[in-house]
């Protein structure tokens, strides 16, 4: 029972009951809260002082609670569960000197108010005032007893914050709903990629970091590319990849080959937002929405440097500090940067890329925080991005398979340069105990140079010729991005409202100047590279401003374990289109739509959570038909129901989905004027998701997902009716494994193995070709050398391998016309990490 008198004991957990709760989720009082008890069980102030429990060396400032439990966190480990408001406002004390885990949490805790309690031999939760709302789960590591009477045990308590380090398991998500949700109680789909899962599989891009998702398909281009994020979620993508947003704030893609892009290393984590999430992101594809977090200021010190070499001459080396700046933790910063040059399988080609990411967060007390960041990257070579003809892959061809180490272009012509820049801030200000105003703001800069020999797909009739055209484009676009948002908690009798209203507004300015020119044709089984091609000629100078006013509101509503959502937005958007070229190529565009969503869970104490979702997306169509009308947006409106499991006695998290999803106003070709589109075509998506993130034991944790998705053009849409776009596949199943040895001669080894299958997709829209469904193997290895040698504690080796068995694959195909990527042969890179 909970001990509601004070002082009581805060150390009475039964040994028989910590088998069963081990790893136990921050889920134990998301349930006990909302029955409505708030009972303090430890004194406020008082240390826990017993001689014999581990100690260890802690030095956090006095700062922002919150900022302080995440420090605790990342240090050892401990599972603390608490809501925003129960901390809200509340300031820590300093920590400093050699003590136990539990005298380090009083330390923070002292003269704030608040207590913790024991909800389990592994988990702990924070107690104020009853009147807040359940926000994050945290999760610390700390030590247990059974009443003083028998020999302290190491606890495995896991800390889970917006820092992402969080291991395998995510239990919570701030992309959803914009507030710090338990995805327990969040009813939606949600996928989370931790930081500890991009570190042990080592994903070099995004689409590598996303294969172990369910609903999403990263496997679309050719080989390892790092150009474009081509990623689909629950068969929809736009034209470089689905939507993605950083820090809360939208990733833009210029009208052709420029785009904004982040590399994996300076993120914290991954959220995937599937179905349409317009109402709090604006306009939108309907598949869904990539929400990546960077990696943030911390009081807790960041050190950490590595270098990795493998596979085609691959060679990357990354550096991340953080921490305090002064003694009491006003000033924190952080620097995140990574330098990678590589070959890659095609001949001929490069991939090289640098990045770095400062911040600088200032918090003068507990109600104000301001976090300035910059952003700067440059990707001077982007490998290859084409694709090979069908016959001698897909198809057969009596001359023989062709080489995946085939390159369709010009080592002597090709180019592909791109620079990032951006800057930032962030701001929150706590204006009232239970209300917060939130200010975001970036200014971005791309400019891209790109020229290439392009393969036309198809061979001639000696199956071996293979027609070219060279291609080029010079693109930059300049974005401010702005929002402002109200959160803030109350009551209305036996309910706690979570509110949200909020508005932005984005611009981005966009020149872009094509070029064309003839190539000549290629062996693709002996080719001659360095031929000559002559000057290209400009056919397209275009110049495109866009803005965007959008604003929106939330309420999400708890009464006891029945949880429900509601939103609603309403958008401006003017696209005014300069053609210098062709003067019947300009004109204006304005649309404006309102999109809602709802939902409704109820979380059974038994940690079951069924419910149900429907929501609405938009996207403006910047183009014209025959008669030169402007089209309408797409449209795109989602109903989901599912089910969400967070058990008790082992740390996991399961989610089943089932989704009815539909797009109108889809452009298809217009079957009268054959080089224009009419707006009369939809896109039907349907399907189901599995995906389990579990902790089987303090060792083995693994990471399962399977989809099945029928994706097909609807009525009105001409030929392609009925039919199943290209690139998307049916069914798609993944496994991830990871064991670490803890104990005996092989004490720091950790190893892990990952299987993917994908099913075939379309190479064009009929059934006439496929690409073959393909499964294949990857593996990881690690070992801590301080296992062996103290004196080398923060050392890491590792090995990752994807597509350990070599199989020869094609992820997709732009068309029979186009030609098939082919898939990325094995690859294999040791990396050496040091932190400190």
């Amino acid at each position: 029972m909970p001990c509601v008198l004070l002082p009581c004991r805060r150390n009475r957990i039964r040994p028989s009951r910590s088998s069963l709760l081990t790893g136990t989720s921050a889920l134990l009082f998301v349930m006990w809260s909302a029955t409505g008890h708030h009972a303090a069980a430890s004194p406020v102030a008082g240390s826990v002082a017993i001689p014999s429990a581990p100690t260890q060396p802690f030095s956090i400032p006095a700062q922002p609670l919150a900022r302080a439990l995440a420090s605790l966190g990342a240090q050892t480990g401990m599972q603390i569960a608490f809501d925003s408001a129960t901390i809200s406002g509340a300031r820590s004390g300093a920590v400093t000197g050699q003590m136990t885990t539990e005298q380090a949490l009083s330390g923070l805790l002292a003269g704030t108010g608040i207590t913790y309690r024991k909800t389990g031999a592994h988990s702990v939760s924070l107690v104020r005032a009853p009147s807040t709302i359940t926000l994050d789960p945290v999760r610390v590591e700390g030590q247990g007893s059974e009443g003083g009477r028998k020999g302290w045990k190491e606890e495995q308590i896991a800390v889970y914050a917006t820092s992402g380090r969080a291991g395998l398991v995510p239990k919570n998500s701030s992309a959803a709903t914009k507030t710090d949700t338990p995805l327990i109680e969040t009813p939606e789909s949600v996928s989370v990629v931790t930081r500890a899962q991009l570190d042990q599989q080592n994903a070099r891009t995004i689409a590598e970091a996303l294969r172990y998702n369910a609903g999403v398909s990263g496997d679309v281009a050719s080989g390892y590319t790092t150009r474009f994020d081509m990623v689909e979620i629950r068969g929809f993508q736009g034209a470089a990849g689905a939507d993605e947003f950083v820090d809360n704030l939208r990733l833009f893609n210029g009208a052709y080959y420029a785009t904004q892009q982040i590399d994996p290393y300076l993120l914290d984590r991954i959220d995937i937002l599937k179905g349409p999430p317009s109402v709090l992101y604006g306009q939108s594809n309907p598949g869904g929405a990539i929400v990546l977090t960077t990696k943030q200021p911390t009081a807790t010190p960041v050190h950490s440097v590595s270098v990795e070499g493998g596979t085609y001459g691959y060679v990357r080396g990354t550096a991340d500090f953080g921490g305090r700046i002064d003694r009491d933790g006003k000033w924190l910063y952080r620097i995140a940067a990574t330098a990678t040059t590589s070959g890659t399988q095609d001949e001929h080609t490069r991939n090289e890329r640098f990045g770095v990411l400062p911040s600088l967060t200032w918090t003068p007390n507990d109600r104000l925080t301001m976090t300035l960041s910059a952003f700067w990257q440059r990707d001077p070579r982007g490998g290859n991005f084409d694709t090979a003809p069908l016959q001698g892959t897909i198809l057969p061809n009596p001359n023989g398979q062709i080489s995946d180490h085939f390159y369709p272009g010009d080592p002597n012509f090709e180019t592909y340069k791109r620079t990032q820049t951006a800057v930032n801030y962030h701001l929150s200000y706590r204006i009232a105990p239970n209300w917060t105003f939130k200010s975001f703001a970036r200014y971005a800069n791309v400019g891209a140079f790109f020229q290439q020999v392009s393969s036309g797909g198809m061979l001639d009739d000696d199956n071996r010729t293979l027609e070219r055209a060279a291609y080029g484009s010079e693109e930059h676009f300049d974005t401010i991005t702005v929002e402002e948002q109200i959160l803030g908690h109350f009551r209305t009798g036996p309910v706690r409202h979570n509110v949200i209203v909020g508005g932005n507004w984005q611009n981005i300015r966009d020149s872009a100047n094509l070029y064309y020119g003839e190539a000549p044709s290629l062996d693709v089984f002996a080719p001659t590279y360095g031929q000559s091609i002559g000057k290209l000629d400009l056919y397209e100078a275009q110049s495109i401003t866009t803005n965007q006013e959008g604003i929106y509101g939330e309420d999400q509503m708890t009464w006891g374990r029945l949880h429900v959502q509601g939103g609603v937005r309403h958008d401006w958007s003017t696209i005014d289109t300069r053609d210098q070229t062709d003067s019947g190529g300009s004109f204006n565009q304005s649309d404006q739509a309102t999109t809602w969503r709802g939902g409704i869970l109820y979380a059974f104490p038994i940690g079951l959570s069924p419910y149900f979702h429907y929501a609405e997306s938009f996207q403006p169509a910047n183009n014209l038909s025959f008669n030169g009308t402007p089209f309408k947006p797409t449209r795109g409106r989602q109903f989901e129901v599912g089910l969400k499991y967070q058990p008790h006695n082992f740390n996991g998290f399961f989610t089943l989905a089932l989704y009815d999803l539909k797009q109108s106003n889809v452009l298809v070709t217009d079957p009268v004027h054959i080089d224009f589109y009419t707006q009369t075509g939809g896109i039907r998506s349907r399907g189901i998701e599995l995906e389990a993130h579990v902790d089987l034991t303090r060792n083995l944790n693994i990471i399962a997902a399977y989809t099945y998705q029928d994706v097909a053009y609807t009525r009105g849409s001409g030929d392609l009716t009925g039919e199943r776009p290209i690139a998307v596949p049916k069914q798609t199943f993944s496994v991830w494994g990871h064991y670490d040895l803890r104990n005996g001669p092989l004490r720091g080894l950790g190893f892990g193995a990952g299987v993917r299958y994908n099913g075939n997709t379309l190479v064009d829209n009929t059934l006439e070709y496929v690409t073959p469904s393909y499964v294949l193997v990857d593996a990881q290895a690690q070992y801590s050398l301080d296992a062996v040698a103290p004196r080398l504690k923060g050392m890491l080796f590792q090995v990752t391998a994807q597509n350990l068995l070599n199989q020869r694959y094609y992820p997709s195909c732009a068309g029979a016309d186009t030609g098939c990527y082919i898939g990325a042969n094995r690859n294999v890179i040791g990396k050496v990490t040091y932190s400190w």
